[in-house]
């Protein structure tokens, strides 16, 4: 079975590559056998860890001027405390560095792209819908259960409220949305759609969407929105596949999603 070039994908889509000999392998990993797969999922828990462990360091200074209650009670804590979420991308891009492949492998490519940015929006509403009815349907089926924008308390004030909003609105774009798509999307769902590719499977892009969508959704460690984070999932996984893996459209249509619930937490609060 020949196999193309994984670079292939890359080139069609640069202006301009450049004057010099090109090197295969140079955007992209040559192969993707389980051997070289095991290191992307090593990569990908090492980094749900160190997630981890920068929400603790920055916990401890937080707790000395909120309290602990206040971890979850403070209006500013929380956003503060989503700055761990790039701690997620540290040993993605370790290993980036590592293998010598360029950061277009892991979706940083296109940024300016008006057409992703343009497909993002519309799937983050579709997102955001799908959303809706999901938690309607599981209200309507257990009331007590909540989601969310229960853990958002917005501050007193109608001055403070609307710099919290905005504050929250870039922090999903531009950290909680960014980190997680280079994560599962720009690395994982590659990798795992070259993996299958490269043994044969005739479903390889499937397989990948559907396993990368669960591994998003079991990571949050939410078992009540497991099911909604691997719908919104399958939206961000097919976005980047037929983007060709670029993250900008993926990210902003997670933004958009995110940061719609913090709005309605303003809301309905």
């Amino acid at each position: 079975m020949a196999i193309d070039d994984p670079d292939l994908f890359e080139i069609e889509d640069i202006d301009e590559i450049g004057i010099g000999i090109f090197e295969p392998g140079s955007y992209f990993e040559r192969y993707m056998d389980w051997n070289r797969f095991s290191h992307v999922l090593y990569r990908v828990i090492s980094g749900w860890v160190m997630m981890f462990v920068l929400t603790i360091i920055i916990m401890v200074p937080l707790i000395g001027f909120v309290g602990i209650w206040g971890l979850v009670t403070n209006p500013w804590a929380l956003l503060i405390l989503t700055l761990a979420e790039f701690g997620f991308i540290i040993p993605v891009y370790r290993y980036v560095k590592k293998e010598g492949i360029s950061l277009r492998s892991i979706g940083l490519k296109n940024m300016l792209s008006v057409k992703d940015i343009g497909l993002g929006v519309v799937v983050g509403f579709l997102m955001l819908a799908a959303n809706l009815v999901i938690s309607y349907f599981m209200y309507q089926f257990n009331p007590g259960l909540g989601g969310d924008e229960l853990f958002f308390f917005p501050p007193d004030g109608e001055i403070e409220k609307l710099i919290w909003v905005s504050l929250w609105t870039v922090a999903m774009f531009a950290i909680v949305g960014f980190s997680e798509e280079i994560v599962f999307r720009g690395f994982l769902q590659r990798r795992m759609e070259m993996y299958y590719r490269d043994k044969g499977s005739k479903n390889y892009k499937t397989l990948a969407l559907v396993i990368t969508s669960f591994i998003f959704a079991a990571i949050h460690l939410d078992l009540i929105g497991l099911g909604t984070r691997f719908v919104l999932g399958l939206f961000l996984g097919y976005l980047a596949q037929k983007r060709n893996y670029s993250i900008i459209g993926p990210t902003v249509a997670h933004g958009i999603n995110n940061s719609a619930i913090v709005i309605m937490a303003l809301l309905f609060t």
